[in-house]
């Protein structure tokens, strides 16, 4: 048994009105977390081992890749052990009550109260959107990915998970929509954010997305990286170098591009006009 205690590295993110943080722990000796509660709603990801929680009266075992969701306000604790034989690594996201039931109303179109759900979620689809939310903050992405990715994140959480929450059906926005294609068109470069897109189309921001989406076939989000990378070749083809092309198409970094632009195209910028590659095959 290792006698040492273990190490852990936090880092915290914050975002459109959510706390992220990661939590990588090392094995060895762990002091357990008194019960207590939160007001925010919290979410919590296993990534590479199961958990445990006591919630509403019993032992819960959490297993791995699962997601567990703490309702606000609910007394909780994590499990009592006092080792770790092995390093674990876990993802929290803790959001605002009025967050969650404001995105609540306006997916069923009316005044709704705070969603209820179980503990644990077994749905993979909504435990891999998570991991996006996370990502694409801790990678620095658009606010525009961040705000779509969060978005339909909690769409599905309150549609798929919370008891009693439909979503309302989708009314036609054609002219809305294609507003807002023209203004990423010709600012796709600009770090615009959902809800200034809201504004434009003068549509709720989960209105606009399932609208943009139903026309347009991707979300804007997507639209606008596939404008740039667009843009990004153009700019390539008149002999522009690639850290400068990069800058010029809205990208966070040279590498952050180089991994976009490949994804999209199929090879590097360096390798696209037959050039030797400069660019890293990663996200930044």
């Amino acid at each position: 048994m290792n006698t040492s205690a273990a190490k852990v590295a936090i880092r915290v993110w914050e975002s459109e009105g959510i706390l992220l943080e990661s939590y990588a722990y090392s094995s060895g000796r762990v002091e357990p977390i008194p019960k207590h509660a939160h007001a925010a709603y919290q979410f919590a990801l296993c990534c590479d081992q199961p958990g445990e929680y006591h919630y509403r009266g019993a032992w819960h075992q959490l297993p791995q890749g699962s997601l567990s969701m703490i309702h606000s306000g609910e007394v909780h604790a994590p499990s009592e052990r006092t080792d770790l034989v092995a390093p674990a690594y876990y993802w929290m996201m803790h959001a605002d009550p009025a967050l969650l039931q404001a995105a609540a109303s306006e997916i069923a179109g009316k005044p709704m109260g705070l969603p209820y759900f179980d503990l644990v979620v077994l749905d993979a689809e909504v435990a891999q959107l998570y991991r996006r939310v996370h990502r694409t903050v801790e990678q620095a992405a658009s606010l525009l990915e961040q705000n779509s990715t969060l978005l339909l994140l909690l769409t599905q959480l309150i549609s798929r998970c919370a008891q009693g929450h439909p979503i309302r059906p989708l009314k036609t926005a054609r002219p809305a929509v294609l507003r807002v294609r023209d203004f990423l068109q010709a600012h796709s470069a600009d770090n615009v954010s959902l809800e200034q897109l809201a504004d434009l189309a003068e549509l709720s921001r989960f209105h606009l997305c399932r609208a943009f989406r139903q026309k347009m076939g991707v979300s804007p989000h997507v639209y606008q990286m596939q404008v740039r990378v667009d843009r990004a070749k153009m700019l390539l083809s008149r002999g522009m170098l690639v850290a400068e092309v990069a800058t010029e198409t809205g990208f966070y970094d040279q590498s952050h591009f180089g991994w976009h632009f490949k994804r999209l195209v199929g090879v590097t910028p360096g390798n696209y006009l037959g050039r030797s590659n400069n660019v890293l095959d990663k996200p930044g």
